[in-house]
Formats: C-alpha cells, sequence, structure tokens
C-alpha cells in the first residue's frame, strides 16, 4: 500500500502557525516580487480570490474582505517541509518527496487491514498537526494515482481515506477524467471525444487505445486505475546544471549594483552546489532588460558570459570572483537591467584531490571554511554570514513588502513570548 501525504493549503498554514490570530482567517501568498497570488486557504477563496490573479487586480478586494496577505517565504516552507519529512521518515523508511507538500510512503511489505492504515493515517495527520502546525490530508491505494485520488476526497473523510477494492468503482464512476494525475483537461476533452466520460470508464479503456490516444503515460494511468504500479518513484538525482535567478523590483542601471546581486546570487548556487556535494569548474553569468510583464519589447538587451575556473571546486570566493569577471564583458551602459541569472557549469561530484601547484593545507582550508559557513548559515539563517560585497542592496533586491519573519531558521527572528 502507498501512503499519498499532503498539506493543505500549505504556503498559507506555514504563515498561520506562528500567527495563531489568522486561525480560520484568509490568507493569501503571492509570487516573486509580489506580482501573483500563487496560494491561499479556503476562506481566501471564498472571498472570490483565485491562484493566478495579478495582485495589484484584487488589493482593493483583499483588503476589503480582511484577506492578510504574505510574500513568499521559500526559507520557511522549505524548513517545515524538512521537519514534515522527518515525522513521515518515522512511520516508512521508504517515501518520495514529491513536492514541497507532498509525498508519497511505502508500505510494501505490510499485510495490514484497511482499519491499520485508517489508524496510521489518523496518527500521522495528529501528530504533524501538534508538532508541527501544519493541517494534512493522508489518501491510501495499492498506486500512485489511486492514493492521490483518494487524498482528493479525504477531507469528507476526516482527512483520511483509505482504498477499499469493493467500492473504488463507485468513487472512480463519480471522477472527472480531468481530475485524475496525469490526465488533466487537454486530455479529458480528447477522451470525452471519445466517449470516456469519467474515471470509470477509463479504467476499463483498453490499453493500446489509451497509449494511442494518451500516450505511455496514458497507458500508465490506466493501468494505476487498475491497481497495477505503473509510475515509478522519482529519485533526486544530482545537478548536472544549478541556477540562481532574480527579477530584480526596479530597473539597475549601474554596474556596481548589478556585482552585488550578482555575488548575492552566485552565494545562493553555490550553497546548492554544497549541499548536493559537489563542485564546478564553469559559471555562466546572464543579464537581461526583459521581465515577465513587459509591453515594451524596444531597446531589450540580453547577453551572457561563460567563465572556466583552473579546477573543480565549490569554494564561494573563487566561484564568485569567476562571475565577477564575466559581467564587465556584458554589460552595456544606458540599459536598465531587470534580471540576473548565475549558471553554475561542468558539475562533477565532489572528490577531493591535490594539484601540482597548490598547496594543499591552503585547499584543507577553504573546505573547512566552507562547512563552518554551511554550518553557520544553516543555523542563523542565509544571510547570517556572507561576502562583504552582498551587503550593499539600494533597494534592488527582490519587492517582498509582506515577507514575514523566518523564525525557524534565523534565531534573530524567533517570537517574543509575552
Amino acid at each position: 500500500m502507498i501512503l499519498h501525504a499532503d498539506g493543505n493549503s500549505f504556503y498559507a498554514s506555514c504563515e498561520q502557525i506562528y500567527r495563531p490570530d489568522l486561525r480560520g482567517k484568509p490568507v493569501a501568498v503571492l509570487s516573486n516580487n509580489d506580482g501573483i497570488i500563487i496560494a491561499l486557504n479556503k476562506e481566501a477563496k471564498a472571498c472570490g480570490i483565485k491562484r493566478g490573479d495579478p495582485f495589484f487586480k484584487v488589493r482593493d478586494l483583499c483588503e476589503r474582505r480582511g484577506v492578510t496577505i504574505f510574500s513568499s517565504n521559500y526559507t520557511l516552507y522549505a524548513d517545515i517541509s524538512r521537519r514534515i519529512t522527518s515525522i513521515y521518515l518515522e512511520y516508512a523508511p521508504d517515501i518520495e518527496e514529491y513536492s514541497i507538500d507532498e509525498a508519497f510512503l511505502f508500505f510494501d511489505k505490510c499485510s495490514w487491514s484497511i482499519k491499520d492504515y485508517e489508524e496510521i493515517g489518523q496518527d500521522l495527520k495528529h501528530r504533524i498537526y501538534k508538532e508541527v502546525g501544519i493541517p494534512i490530508c493522508v489518501g491510501a491505494a495499492p498506486t500512485k494515482t489511486l492514493a492521490k485520488l483518494y487524498n482528493k476526497n479525504a477531507k469528507k473523510h476526516n482527512g483520511v481515506f483509505v482504498y477499499n477494492p469493493l467500492q473504488v468503482d463507485e468513487l472512480l464512476e463519480q471522477t472527472e477524467c480531468s481530475t485524475i494525475w496525469g490526465i488533466g483537461p487537454a486530455r479529458a476533452r480528447k477522451l470525452a471525444h471519445h466517449g470516456i466520460k469519467n474515471a470509470l470508464m477509463l479504467k476499463h479503456m483498453p490499453l493500446c487505445d489509451a497509449k494511442r490516444l494518451l500516450t505511455i503515460q496514458g497507458f500508465a494511468t490506466v493501468q494505476e486505475l487498475n491497481g497495477i504500479r505503473s509510475i515509478e518513484k522519482i529519485t533526486r538525482e544530482k545537478k548536472d546544471v544549478i541556477t540562481s535567478s532574480r527579477q530584480f523590483s526596479i530597473k539597475v542601471y549601474d554596474l556596481a549594483t548589478l556585482e552585488c546581486a550578482l555575488v548575492e546570487y552566485t552565494e545562493i548556487a553555490v550553497e546548492r552546489l554544497r549541499k548536493q556535494n559537489s563542485e564546478c569548474q564553469a559559471v555562466q553569468v546572464t543579464i537581461s532588460t526583459c521581465n515577465y510583464y513587459s509591453e515594451d519589447t524596444q531597446s531589450q538587451y540580453s547577453n551572457a558570459a561563460i567563465v572556466q575556473l583552473p579546477r573543480l571546486t565549490s569554494y564561494t570566493p573563487d566561484i564568485v570572483n569567476a562571475a565577477r569577471m564575466a559581467l564587465p564583458h556584458i554589460y552595456r551602459k544606458g540599459y536598465g537591467y531587470k534580471v540576473i541569472m548565475v549558471t553554475l557549469l561542468e558539475i562533477k561530484p565532489a572528490q577531493y584531490q591535490f594539484y601540482l601547484w597548490t598547496d594543499p593545507m591552503e585547499d584543507i582550508k577553504k573546505i573547512n571554511l566552507m562547512e563552518a559557513v554551511d554550518k553557520i548559515t544553516c543555523a542563523y539563517g542565509r544571510h547570517s554570514l556572507t561576502l562583504a560585497k552582498a551587503w550593499t542592496k539600494d533597494g534592488w533586491q527582490m519587492k517582498r513588502e509582506y515577507l514575514s519573519p523566518c523564525m525557524t531558521t534565523d534565531i534573530q527572528k524567533l517570537p517574543a513570548v509575552k
């Protein structure tokens, strides 16, 4: 059996953990630069707000209906997700972190009853809410597709819904094809054109027709609806390319300010590099005047440059210096830049080796320094220790007017008890 656990309105729920005054009240979370609504709880949905709404269009509505707005705080969300995952691992050593707010827990060697899985699901739900503060729903079924479907219907069953082979067809008959994982509206319309109106009809669809109409993914979905596992567990492989990019809240014209942003985003990329225990030997810097909402296509400029490093490394100052070397070659005076991107290339697993013209003791010092930096930033927050050049921001940083404190990762932001 597979358990699918999913956080309810995850981003909004994270914001409510340290704001108990917001329990039961409408909450919405904005995208980078406070552009659009990307997450909202059921109370906010009841106010007429939808995911994807531009914030400037619904700002007045939010104020009238008392919706509390937050800028996206991915540091907080990632840490809450990590805490939840640590609890999942106590129940099932084999899990798949499908996204920041959902996971599959595999119980392949267990021959438990439906009641047993219901008890596990309820215990998991209550424990995560008690210890972390996030409400979740749990669906349990033989396949990932069915587990997600049962999770979708779990709120009608006290937050936990377990597969019953005698009742599954009734549920599938009541389910539209578009709501099945891997189908979506476009494929559902194609299925309806061929007389497939619900998930039960999809389940009994000939496999040859499923493959012809829906490709191999649709073939796997039909198999999964029949209780046959066909969607493999996703393994998080190390990235071959690591990118850190941001869209500025204002146009940046001068080289010095661009360089400050470049240093910060390079630091972020190299932190990710070390986190996956890797090194790189090239860095690419990209700058652009374009942004996603620009209507002016005149006088736009975009360029990139790659700098080779003399050796594989994950030492932040060396990679930052290489990135800074690239920037003057692509910068053009007179343009207002909106985007900067740093990409680490030629990534390999970290494997220390001596180089002929380097001092081994200096290399060891660099490794120890980066380990110390990572420990400090993990304990006290990303910006607790950084290169001096990254401190000067002058208003270019991402617009986050409604940002909540990173209370779980920054000791300076801990809430005060009164």
